[in-house]
């Protein structure tokens, strides 16, 4: 697992965590344009941000996998959680979260994905978001950064490069790195 924190921001990645999986049918999904790409392996991750706006700490956790394919489309989807009471489990971060992503979470993680999508940089694969946790007192916003931020890691894992200097870049600056060099 790798962590970085400053007092205003926390970030943690991690391989994967079963507990927060996604086990709902409804899900959303679609295709857009990519690159097509040489190389590439598997990648699966899950990333929790912590934001503190003032008195509040804003928590999300995505998780997700990115398989490179060929061609010049990536098929995404989203699934969504349908259990009404999820018992909370231990995030990356200190503290508990609820496990799933509600509705009104799950339209900031497209809003996520729509903006790599939409521009036709990823490269071809397919790319799923199957973990999610939240904190009673959540930020769609946050969740939108954390399923773009969840991107940038899962195509470092897909293509070797390091995590490391994305998630840094985040926590200091809580602004998104501008990250296009993906083969």
């Amino acid at each position: 697992m790798f962590v970085v924190r400053t007092s205003g921001r926390s970030a943690a990645v991690d391989d994967d965590r079963h507990a927060f999986k996604l086990l709902g049918r409804r899900q959303f999904s679609g295709l857009g344009l990519a690159r097509p790409l040489t190389t590439g392996v598997r990648a699966r991750a899950v990333l929790e941000l912590r934001q503190n706006h003032g008195r509040l700490r804003f928590r999300a956790l995505v998780g997700g996998e990115f398989v490179p394919g060929e061609g010049d489309r990536i098929a995404w989807r989203v699934r969504c959680w349908e259990t009404v009471r999820p018992a909370p489990q231990q995030g990356l971060l200190p503290g508990a979260l609820l496990p799933g992503l509600p509705a009104g979470l799950d339209h900031a993680a497209r809003t996520g994905l729509w903006a790599d999508l939409n521009a036709g940089a990823l490269p071809a694969g397919q790319l799923v978001i199957d973990r999610a946790g939240y904190h009673q007192e959540c930020s769609p916003a946050l969740f939108t950064t954390a399923v773009e931020l969840l991107v940038h890691v899962l195509l470092a894992g897909a293509f070797g490069s390091p995590v490391e200097p994305v998630i840094r870049s985040w926590v200091a600056t809580g602004r998104l790195p501008d990250v296009t060099g993906w083969s």
